[in-house]
């Protein structure tokens, strides 16, 4: 079914999941901002929106100007930059800011707001085009 919504809605859908899976990463360094020792996760939408793209096999981005960085191919992180590994700022060792965390995720819900608002649209459009077609 979703194949018959064309691969504007794919990408919508993709975007979607990364945003749940980021806002899940966002809430698991708030609820442990107190825990002894915990190292905060770093894994953003961007990360998991690519790891989705390169799940359904879509291809590498294309450069469309000379200026644009390449990718390295590799899809992977390294546990370096998955974990905030830099001194901590408590005495706990605990590396979670708060309210840097509280920012990413007043963003990702804005954008997550966003994403259904034109998942709402395309399907709006369909609905219209349905509609006519019933005259």
């Amino acid at each position: 079914m979703i194949d018959m919504l064309g691969d504007g809605f794919q990408r919508i859908e993709s975007s979607l999941i990364a945003r749940e899976k980021a806002q899940s990463v966002t809430s698991s360094n708030i609820a442990n901002a107190d825990t002894p020792n915990y190292r905060a996760d770093n894994r953003s939408f961007a990360d998991f929106l690519s790891e989705r793209q390169q799940h359904k096999g879509a291809g590498k981005p294309a450069a469309t100007h000379a200026g644009h960085i390449s990718d390295s191919g590799s899809g992977r992180l390294s546990s370096s930059s998955v974990f905030d590994y830099s001194p901590a700022r408590r005495m706990d060792g605990n590396t979670v800011d708060i309210q840097k965390e509280m920012a990413r995720m007043s963003e990702n819900q804005l954008m997550h707001e966003l994403s259904m608002r034109l998942a709402k649209g395309r399907i709006s459009g369909l609905l219209n085009a349905i509609k006519e077609g019933n005259r």
